[in-house]
């Protein structure tokens, strides 16, 4: 199947971007590699890509100050790449400028390209920006809306942040770290409890029965995953109205 949607790659590495170009290449992406910030931050305005698979450490012009002024003038996904050896504080740095995303190298390819398909659904090239829907329950990111047996959700910021996080993920457990990094800033200690008060929280509002969740399910010791549901296994409860986060 051809995907058509073009993802730019920068990467001080000749090795990562081959590896890349294959990799988008035989899942029906078009490629755009740049060696260099500086040639990243010209491509992107010249090709206007989907999406941004951005290294952090590169010589001259680094991933966060690429980050940072790609963000001054798009809202384009990016991905940051991160080498094993990069802080926690350099992750959560890369997102607080802005990054949708980030991948830890090495990593592995069918990862690589379920971020990459998660990541697209926030471009503001993207048809529609519902990210799950099923008889009961809507969620539409760009939208900022989420449906719920007929009645508007009321969400905070922080609760919206974290349920995309998990659908965006899903099915796949996303950790407690993980879920902090893409929801609080670099002003916050990871403190795990932060996640499960809001966890908490968001299932009260979304869960029928919030003891026995549908959707948020917790995997003892590691994190949070989101069930999506068969449409055969919801329960048709009547119209849907509407839901939107707070400010």
């Amino acid at each position: 199947m051809v995907n058509k949607e073009k993802v730019l790659v920068i990467d001080d590495s000749r090795e990562m971007l081959l590896v890349m170009k294959h990799l988008l290449l035989n899942n029906g992406y078009q490629p755009l590699l740049a060696e260099n910030g500086l040639a990243g931050l010209e491509m992107v305005e010249e090709h206007d890509p989907d999406l941004i698979v951005l290294d952090l450490s590169m010589p001259v012009v680094d991933g966060w100050q690429v980050c940072e002024r790609i963000r001054e003038k798009s809202a384009v996904p990016i991905i940051i790449l991160t080498a094993a050896h990069v802080t926690d504080e350099d992750t959560v740095r890369g997102l607080d400028l802005g990054a949708n995303d980030y991948v830890t190298k090495p990593f592995n390819q069918q990862v690589m390209l379920a971020r990459i398909r998660s990541a697209l659904r926030w471009s503001p090239k993207a048809p529609d920006g519902k990210v799950y829907e099923d008889d009961t329950l809507s969620i539409d990111v760009r939208k900022r809306e989420v449906i719920k047996d007929g009645e508007l959700l009321k969400l905070t910021k922080k609760e919206f942040a974290l349920l995309t996080a998990l659908v965006m993920d899903s099915p796949a457990v996303v950790d407690h770290e993980r879920l902090f990094a893409k929801v609080w800033d670099s002003s916050y200690t990871f403190d795990v409890n932060y996640v499960r008060i809001f966890v908490g929280h968001l299932r009260k509002k979304l869960e029928t029965d919030p003891s026995n969740p549908d959707y948020i399910h917790n995997e003892r010791g590691v994190g949070y995953r989101f069930e999506r549901l068969d449409e055969e296994a919801v329960s048709a409860n009547g119209p849907m109205v509407m839901a939107k986060a707070d400010s």
